[in-house]
């Protein structure tokens, strides 16, 4: 049975080891269906935040993931 997929994430890889990665668990995931990736921007936090401020940045990516 083929699956079909979405995997959602919050920022962008930035090393070349996480793509590499990335790239890896794709292609062994490929034999099962075809996946997309979809990536919504990382909010800024400010330096020394709060749990407060940074639960606020957590909920605004969540809502960003939720509309995919």
């Amino acid at each position: 049975m083929s699956v079909n997929g979405t995997i959602l994430c919050v920022g962008k890889l930035k090393e070349k080891w996480q793509q590499q990665g990335c790239a890896e668990y794709l292609k062994r995931l490929s034999r099962y269906g075809k996946y997309e990736i979809i990536s919504v921007d990382d909010l800024p936090a400010p330096e020394r935040a709060s749990e407060a401020q940074i639960r606020q940045v957590m909920d605004r990516e969540g809502r960003a993931l939720l509309r995919h």
